[in-house]
């Protein structure tokens, strides 16, 4: 069964639209709330961030996902904070209370960030002496990359091996991508062909952080 909903723990984007998106971790849930650990202090005023009409974005296991919702605000404090001024304290913990189901906005596999990092390409002489060269993964999804520095001019549907240095504290991933774009004479379009479940993931996750760091940087 896929997991959909945001569980204690995950780190979020709370969006004020046309505003700004804070980070913000899971700490506790309920049915129909998320209480939020705010790891960012936002720019909005607090009181007008209890007025607003709020969304929160999240991974799950299909892929980008957006609720949409409001800060449940205690009744003891409706209408008690005036703003940000001397004396003021932002509160470091709120509660988000959506509603309806959660909105898919984009598939994993088709999450894309863009990127720096090592690749090994791995090929083979007529001796079959292995030969490796290397290059840059430029742009990544869970469903292929954008491949910089080819040592030559590569044909469409030609498949190459690499071993991909990610860069999260885990082992190098090892696989095996199709070409199925031609942007220069050393760059290249990989699909996926030969790529273990969980490496899979894995980069799926990676696209998504820093996608979403990126959609932050320029919003």
């Amino acid at each position: 069964m896929n997991r959909l909903l945001p569980d204690i723990g995950d780190e979020l984007l709370l969006s004020v639209p046309q505003t700004e998106q804070v980070l913000v971790r899971v700490t506790n849930a309920g049915p129909g709330f998320f209480d939020l650990d705010l790891l960012e202090l936002p720019a909005t005023p607090q009181p007008q961030l209890e007025r607003s009409a709020l969304m929160i974005e999240f991974i799950n296991d299909d892929g980008i996902a957006r609720m949409h919702g409001r800060l449940d605000v205690p009744a003891y404090r409706r209408g008690a904070a005036r703003g940000h001024g001397a004396g003021m304290r932002q509160e470091n913990t709120v509660r988000f209370a959506h509603r309806g189901s959660p909105q898919l906005l984009k598939r994993r596999e088709y999450v894309r960030a863009t990127v720096d990092l090592p690749l090994t390409l791995l090929g083979a002489h007529a001796d079959d002496d292995p030969v490796s060269t290397q290059a840059h993964a430029i742009d990544l999804s869970g469903g292929g990359m954008l491949v910089d520095g080819l040592p030559a001019c590569p044909k469409r549907d030609e498949l190459i091996s690499f071993v991909l240095a990610v860069g999260d504290g885990g082992e190098p991933i090892e696989g095996r991508g199709r070409v199925v774009r031609l942007e220069t004479a050393k760059r290249a379009g990989l699909q996926f062909t030969d790529l273990a479940r969980t490496d899979q993931i894995r980069l799926m996750h990676l696209a998504f952080e820093m996608s979403r760091e990126q959609r932050r940087r320029f919003a």
